[in-house]
């Protein structure tokens, strides 16, 4: 009887669809949940360096990702405090209306919002609790990339005082304007 091997090929193709799919299904029920008046915070039992180590160890598996903490609630439900996000840099040009990106605002801040319109000038962009679009586009110079994973710590836990300042992961804020 011949074993059934699958190819590499086969696995790394598998595997890029499988990534894709996930993509599609996180951005699709993101897009689909209901804004309430006063959205909460999401929350789990995972202890904060769980959660770190988790997110870090999904984001070594794939070229280019990388861990953002939350701070701030214009995201909520989708994430807010207490949330970590692990970042894919996708193509500029793959981007679609309603994705959740991580950029690069005026001030320097890494921002976590929702893309609304793309324009000649770049991607408008809106905190989901916000009441009006961010005051800067995306660019092709400010993307950081898009929101692939949300995870969540319980809160009390957080304990990034104690993690090492060399791999301690930037904060993007979901930020009111």
């Amino acid at each position: 009887m011949k074993a059934n091997r699958t190819s590499p090929r086969t696995t790394s193709n598998l595997r890029k669809h499988f990534l894709q799919l996930a993509t599609v299904l996180c951005l699709a029920l993101g897009t689909l949940a209901p804004v309430t008046a006063r959205a909460v915070a999401p929350s789990s039992g995972i202890p904060f360096l769980q959660a770190l180590d988790d997110a870090r160890r999904m984001a070594d598996m794939n070229s280019g990702w990388k861990v953002f903490m939350i701070k701030g609630d214009s995201m909520e439900p989708h994430f807010g405090k207490n949330s970590m996000v692990v970042v894919d840099k996708s193509s500029f040009d793959s981007l679609k209306p309603g994705m959740m990106v991580v950029y690069q605002d005026a001030s320097g801040d890494f921002v976590a919002h929702r893309l609304i319109e793309h324009t000649n000038a770049g991607w408008v962009i809106k905190g989901q609790n916000n009441d009006r679009m961010d005051p800067g586009l995306v660019t092709p110079g400010n993307y950081q990339g898009v929101i692939f994973a949300v995870l969540t710590y319980k809160e009390g836990t957080d304990q990034l005082a104690s993690v090492d300042p060399a791999v301690k992961p930037p904060v993007a804020l979901a930020k009111r304007y």
